[in-house]
């Protein structure tokens, strides 16, 4: 099985290694580029399945199912939307299903949210319905994590299981 990472970016095209895939801006044919206008987001839509990683410095939007791990700045899960794996964002709002874990500065889970996960938080809002079902761990920061361990949120993929101290 191939595993791929998707890391949304305005870098220039590169290759980036083997089991790696980077979405760049393009060169158009008069030679400019072509970039998503200044706040637009990546949209992975309903019928996108995605196994592998995605990291942006932007606004993601989820749609369908990703199993790995995610990091955005903002993050929207939407219903019938979900996220297997480690969810890392400034801002999560969550109205599909989340498994692992979601570390974030401010989550709102909406009444159709389904989470199997322990969630890092500085603000956690619960509507009326929603499903919760693991640890929540207050933080005064988004870097401070539960085991006391401080890692930058953004602009850095997710960490892999034998990178992570023991």
């Amino acid at each position: 099985m191939l595993t791929s990472h998707v890391y949304v970016t305005d870098a220039p095209k590169q290759f980036v290694g083997a089991g790696l895939l980077q979405v760049v801006k393009m060169p158009s044919k008069q030679g400019s580029e072509r970039a998503r206008p200044p706040g637009a987001p990546s949209i992975l839509g309903s019928d996108l399945s995605i196994e592998g990683d995605i990291v942006t410095q932007g606004e993601l939007h989820i749609s369908g199912s990703v199993t790995g791990d995610v990091v955005a700045r903002d993050l929207t899960l939407s219903e019938g939307g979900s996220v297997t794996g480690t969810v890392r964002a400034e801002i999560a709002v969550i109205a599909g299903k989340v498994a692992g874990h979601l570390t974030a500065t401010s989550v709102v889970l909406k009444p159709t949210a389904r989470l199997t996960a322990d969630v890092t938080h500085v603000s956690l809002t619960i509507e009326p319905g929603a499903a919760f079902e693991g640890l929540s761990h207050r933080v005064n920061t988004v870097e401070a994590s539960e085991d006391g361990t401080v890692r930058k949120l953004l602009l850095s993929p997710p960490l892999s299981s034998e990178a992570e101290p023991t």
